[in-house]
């Protein structure tokens, strides 16, 4: 296995992380078809990516190159409050690896970048969310030294 390139995303590169953000938002809409649209409108998509990647404390880390996966992490604070201690965070919202370019590393790659960004920003943790119904990703995720930390239920009214 060769090493994955990675590189921090800059403003013009919103239009590659739309097109790797595809895959992932139509297995969510294949999925969980009333949260999820199938297929949102690739300017409007670009455009969410180029707004989200100007943002103060977002990084988005690319890999290869063509980009064939990206890991979008943002810095999160909370302050001391009477419930718990004041934690920093890197909060890993999107991890995506396009389906020709898995089992190559790269989504391990892309951790490990994201581990580095988290040390170099001085974070005490390192989390990210994933749905219920994402075995593979969960299956990854714990082999990459990630633990299930807490659960979110849902019901209708």
């Amino acid at each position: 296995m060769t090493a994955v390139a990675i590189r921090r995303a800059g403003p013009d590169d919103a239009a590659a992380v739309a097109v790797l953000n595809a895959h992932v938002q139509g297995w969510h809409a294949a999925h969980y078809p009333e949260a999820f649209f199938p297929q949102p409108d690739p300017a409007a998509l670009t455009a969410h990516f180029a707004g989200r990647l100007a943002e103060p404390g977002v990084t988005c880390l690319l890999a290869g190159d063509p980009a064939a996966g990206y890991a979008l992490c943002s810095l999160q604070e909370r302050g001391l409050s009477v419930f718990s201690p004041p934690v920093r965070r890197l909060m890993i919202e999107h991890v995506a690896v396009a389906p020709q370019a898995r089992r190559r590393g790269i989504g391990a790659a892309l951790l490990t970048e994201a581990r580095a960004l988290a040390r170099g920003l001085g974070a005490d943790e390192i989390l990210l969310d994933t749905w219920e119904g994402n075995h593979a990703a969960h299956a990854f995720f714990e082999a990459q030294g990630f633990a299930l930390r807490r659960m979110l239920y849902r019901a209708t009214p």
